[in-house]
């Protein structure tokens, strides 16, 4: 069965050697608390795997493509740095790995001028985004030029929502799902993808996306658990994109380093099989049928 990761992230040996020096010249303070040393002595959860590392592991698990999401970096400057960084990345490996580009909203000429050049570096989308942390409003107009923009590339938008349970861990910043949701409502033309199950509203007993919305299950095990992803693709069978967030250590107590393989088996198993390859590659691949 074709598998494709929708939800990855990667990272340049020069970000990643001294993640923490690295955020503090580039001016990226949240993504460098984020990955530096914790409060709580505990070793960060992010890997900081090579090219090599990446497509290995993507073997392992049996993941045909994977999708790597660009982050939610604050400094457009360093947008444009690690979307230059990545299209390299991808079309060294056009038949393994697709990616989508980043960029902070909150400051919409830089934004749109990456989006222009997106489509012709070879991505498929736009984000990660996450207004909490970037300091955009969904509900500005300046985020509808940004939507329509994308819509009229044929990017998809990758929107962060955190979940919404009381849970707290390093780096948690709350994000406006109403407004994330309006936002879709209102670009009909453009194609969502909110991310972590919306932040957990898509096993909600009420939920019910627009209509141009998917969700990825990105980072489940960590947050809702296999169980979720099985009674939120049983819900939506048409909506649910798989998902690992790649190369978080999705498994601390059991792995030092990060893998696909775990993940992949264990949405295998709560996922029922006749809904499977939907959930796996076909919902993804449905984004850009025309």
């Amino acid at each position: 069965m074709k598998i494709t990761d929708c939800h990855t992230h990667f990272y340049p040996r020069f970000a990643a050697e001294n993640p923490e020096a690295w955020a503090a010249c580039a001016g990226e303070p949240y993504w460098g608390a984020l990955v530096g040393r914790r409060a709580d002595g505990k070793r960060s959860l992010q890997g900081f795997p090579d090219e090599k590392k990446f497509l290995l592991d993507m073997d392992r698990a049996g993941v045909e493509r994977a999708v790597v999401q660009g982050w939610y970096w604050e400094d457009p400057a360093t947008c444009s740095l690690m979307n230059a960084e990545i299209a390299k990345f991808a079309a060294a490996h056009p038949d393994r790995i697709s990616a989508f580009a980043s960029i902070n909203p909150a400051f919409p000429r830089e934004s749109l001028e990456e989006i222009a050049r997106a489509r012709d570096l070879g991505f498929i989308g736009v984000g990660e985004l996450h207004d909490g942390v970037q300091g955009f409003r969904y509900s500005s107009r300046e985020f509808s030029e940004i939507a329509l923009a994308c819509a009229g590339a044929g990017l998809a938008i990758c929107a962060h929502l955190t979940e919404k349970s009381p849970r707290q861990y390093p780096g948690k910043r709350a994000t406006n799902f109403e407004a994330a949701y309006a936002a879709a409502r209102a670009c009909p033309s453009a194609k969502f993808i909110f991310a972590h199950l919306c932040g957990g509203d898509a096993v909600g007993p009420s939920f019910e996306p627009p209509p141009n919305a998917f969700f990825d299950t990105a980072a489940f095990p960590l947050t809702d658990g296999a169980e979720a992803v099985a009674k939120a693709v049983k819900k939506f069978p048409r909506r649910a994109l798989y998902g690992s967030d790649y190369p978080l250590r999705l498994y601390p107590r059991k792995f030092i380093n990060e893998e696909m393989e775990t993940a992949v088996a264990e949405a295998k198993a709560a996922v029922p099989t006749g809904l499977a390859r939907k959930f796996f590659s076909g919902n993804f691949e449905s984004l850009y049928a025309r």
